[in-house]
């Protein structure tokens, strides 16, 4: 009985093959037909305008080939990676010096259509633009601006560098780390200098270190020769006090400074000790155009926030010096990195519009490694870094440059000093017209 029943199941699964066979290889053939979507972007045929406002005519010298040699190409070879029918534009204006002209580029642009802003370079400029900005929907966003003053969430101000949180505290580092015990602070009156001065008339003194006085001056004053009377004044007696080799003359200032150096020359004890600076010295190119003698004796020992070193840095850099016979700083490499974000965020969003652009700058920047090193932004929507190099000026080959003589960490805010170029706590050399 088992072995029938066994029978009988086999042949029923091989009836059941051989029909299913048959019944194939006997139906009528069908035909399907499938639609595939292509998705076209938005954007295609159409012109990306980006404004970029540079602070003052100087910097047009360098910004104007920067953009049209380098960032441009850059972008516009990459759309073309992509197989898009879209152009990058940048449109490069001037704000002159001054915060007011500024705003009235950005009225200009916003009027043209163009919302999205590489601009606000000063914090004086950033400031009286932003409630414009915010007001009409715009994007500004600025490589260099880092007045805390202007840390604030939820505004249509972003920025691709560290605030002078950070920025303060390494200066007061510095001086304190090369053992200068008493300073005196020249330094424009605006919201970037004034920001860095009150968290630095802070941080100094709980290092130790006591501030001999505090000189203002208007962005505007191009003669500064009754402030250098006042302040070679306050450093003789510094001297007598403290020591040459104990006292030092810290400026925060912009292309002004050069011409503040040039005229400090005519003063011996002013000449006596060492000098210090912020990121607006650094690289600053009338320090070696205008002063490059004075500058270099007195070091002008200045910090400025220190990109991620990569190739891609390095291979920046090579190409900046070559397109404008510069070097390239932190800032430089910023603004070439907050173009690429626009660019990924223009994109993503297939608009133009600052309000559909801004909620995706975010993302894209804390996922991006550019030039400047790790794009990351913190709540307030400022660049999340914490180091800084120290830079001076030098002279290299018989020119005259800037070096790199140190570097704040700002994970143990502490500055290590490149020994092999400096001797940190030295006497400045006797001054020589």
């Amino acid at each position: 009985m088992e072995q029938k029943q066994t029978t009988l199941v086999i042949a029923a699964i091989i009836a059941l093959v051989v029909g299913g066979v048959v019944g194939y290889t006997m139906a009528p053939t069908k035909t399907i037909e499938t639609t595939t979507t292509i998705p076209i972007n938005p954007l295609d045929g159409m012109v990306i305008r980006i404004a970029e406002i540079a602070s003052n005519t100087d910097a047009l010298e360098t910004l104007t080939p920067f953009v049209e040699e380098i960032i441009v190409p850059d972008i516009n070879d990459f759309l073309d990676l992509l197989g898009y029918d879209i152009s990058y534009e940048i449109l490069i204006d001037d704000a002159a010096s001054n915060e007011a002209i500024h705003f009235e580029k950005v009225q200009s642009f916003q009027a043209m259509g163009v919302d999205l802003i590489v601009g606000g370079r000063w914090s004086s400029q950033a400031e009286m633009a932003l409630s414009y900005v915010n007001e009409n929907d715009m994007l500004l966003f600025s490589p260099s601006s880092t007045s805390p003053l202007l840390a604030f969430p939820d505004d249509n101000l972003f920025r691709m560098c560290p605030t002078d949180f950070v920025q303060a505290p390494a200066v007061a580092e510095m001086l304190s780390s090369w053992g200068i015990e008493a300073t005196l602070v020249i330094h424009r009156k605006d919201a970037w200098a004034d920001g860095i001065y009150n968290i630095f008339k802070t941080e100094y003194p709980e290092r130790g270190g006591t501030i001999l006085g505090e000189i203002g001056y208007a962005g505007e004053v191009i003669e500064f020769s009754s402030y250098m009377q006042t302040a070679d004044n306050i450093i003789t007696e510094a001297i007598a006090e403290y020591g040459p080799e104990k006292v030092a003359v810290l400026i925060i200032s912009f292309s002004e400074g050069a011409t503040m150096v040039s005229q400090a020359a005519d003063y011996p004890n002013l000449m006596s000790v060492y000098w210090f600076g912020t990121d607006g010295t650094t690289f600053e190119p009338r320090h070696l155009d205008d002063a490059p003698k004075v500058s270099a004796h007195i070091k002008l020992f200045s910090t400025l926030a220190a990109p991620g070193y990569s190739s891609k840095y390095s291979d920046l850099s090579v190409r900046y010096r070559a397109t404008t016979a510069r070097d390239m700083g932190f800032y430089e490499a910023a603004d070439y990195d907050v173009n690429w974000v626009l660019m990924n965020a223009i994109l993503e969003a297939g608009s133009q519009d600052a309000h559909e652009v801004i909620p995706l700058i975010p993302t894209i920047s804390n996922n991006m490694y550019g030039a400047s090193g790790w794009c990351k932004l913190n709540s307030d929507d400022d660049r999340d870094i914490i180091s800084y190099d120290i830079w001076g000026i030098d002279y290299k080959a018989g020119e005259p440059a800037f070096v790199r003589y140190g570097v704040f960490d700002g994970a143990s805010m502490k500055v290590s000093w490149d020994t092999s170029l400096v001797t940190p706590g030295s006497q400045i050399p006797e001054w020589v017209p």
